[in-house]
């Protein structure tokens, strides 16, 4: 069946197009994933996608699988890959992933990263025979609506690309795409410092999402980071993050009164030779 599949850079759609065949080709799967035109282009705008590396698969004129690629220097990303139900369990995503990784190795990319729901373990087996490997564990987290106990520091609004050229210089830094200060200062959000030392990332909504927390080097280990949790807590009741942060960083949110998301996504990688 997969021979009916032809493909085009997915540049030959507009946003509100691409939200829509997006939405239906992940329709049936464990994490179902809606998403709107504005939010499709405020959203990977933010992440690099390219509508050049993108790719749509159509059988019959009619789309059945998307495929959205990231890019930044030569590393390539798999921000979104789904294919119509009809097709699933056929073989086709063992072809298509094989054809963004020969397209990524033209490009001269040297690595391709994706995320993929822990629970999905068709996607992973697929991804680890493509020659993916499971790097770290990604979580979300989310506070409960009663807000905490007033920790006694001052948010003070600041620039987000302030923050982000921040986070860019500290050479220790190693954080997920949807996490990287290349991201952060694209997204809609606000920005906040407390006490001179601690920033954060927010976007507004119900629940506010937090994106980013960071505490410059010479403050870490005084309790700056919780103080500013508890304080960001008490400011948006119900806080809650993208499931985008280091599973390493769990006991700390617990500490801090959240509870984590049952979602869970794994971060795989593959390097690409020539």
């Amino acid at each position: 069946m997969h021979r009916t599949l032809t493909s085009t850079p997915a540049t030959h759609w507009n946003s509100y197009q691409l939200a829509g065949i997006l939405t239906s080709c992940f329709e049936g799967y464990l994490a179902p994933f809606i998403i709107q035109g504005e939010a499709f282009t405020e959203r990977f705008s933010a992440e690099d996608v390219s509508l050049n590396a993108s790719q749509v698969w159509l059988q019959k004129g009619m789309p059945v699988a998307l495929a959205l690629i990231a890019r930044r220097g030569k590393t390539s990303r798999l921000a979104a890959f789904a294919i119509r139900p009809a097709l699933r369990g056929q073989g086709v995503g063992k072809i298509l992933i094989q054809q963004l990784i020969d397209a990524a190795r033209m490009r001269g990319d040297k690595q391709m990263l994706l995320e993929v729901v822990t629970g999905n373990n068709g996607g992973v087996a697929l991804y680890q025979r493509m020659g993916f490997t499971i790097q770290q564990t990604l979580v979300g987290f989310h506070a409960p609506a009663s807000p905490a106990s007033h920790s006694g520091g001052e948010l003070i609004e600041a620039d987000p690309l302030y923050l982000t050229r921040k986070m860019m210089s500290d050479s220790c830094l190693q954080l997920p795409w949807l996490s990287a200060p290349e991201t952060l200062f694209k997204l809609p959000g606000y920005a906040y410092v407390m006490n001179n030392v601690a920033w954060a990332m927010v976007i507004p909504g119900t629940p506010a999402k937090l994106r980013m927390l960071y505490v410059e080097p010479e403050a870490r280990g005084r309790g700056e980071a919780k103080a500013l949790l508890l304080r960001l807590r008490e400011k948006f009741p119900g806080l809650s993050t993208a499931v985008a942060i280091p599973e390493e960083y769990t006991p700390f949110f617990l500490r801090c009164g959240f509870s984590e998301d049952p979602i869970r996504q794994y971060q795989m990688s593959q390097l690409l030779s020539s």
